[in-house]
């Protein structure tokens, strides 16, 4: 089941415990606004995820190069 069938298989369980079983069949619109719902908080959370690695990374770049600068100032400065 890839990820928007289980968006929506789970907006239609949501829905109908919430409201009473056969709510979210006639209620589509709500399904659909519970489905975009949760494809609009899954892709932000790939992208805060994403935007951590990043910044992981560009840390470590960061303190790799300081190090480097720091060998070699004696070198360059004398």
């Amino acid at each position: 089941m890839g990820p928007a069938a289980r968006h929506l298989a789970e907006a239609i369980a949501a829905i109908d415990a919430a409201f009473g079983p056969g709510y979210a069949r006639r209620h589509p619109e709500l399904v659909a606004a519970m489905v975009q719902s949760a494809t609009i908080e899954a892709a932000v959370a790939t992208g805060y995820g994403a935007h951590q690695e990043a910044l992981a990374a560009a840390r470590e770049i960061g303190a790799e190069m300081a190090a480097t600068i720091l060998k070699l100032k004696p070198r360059i400065f004398g």
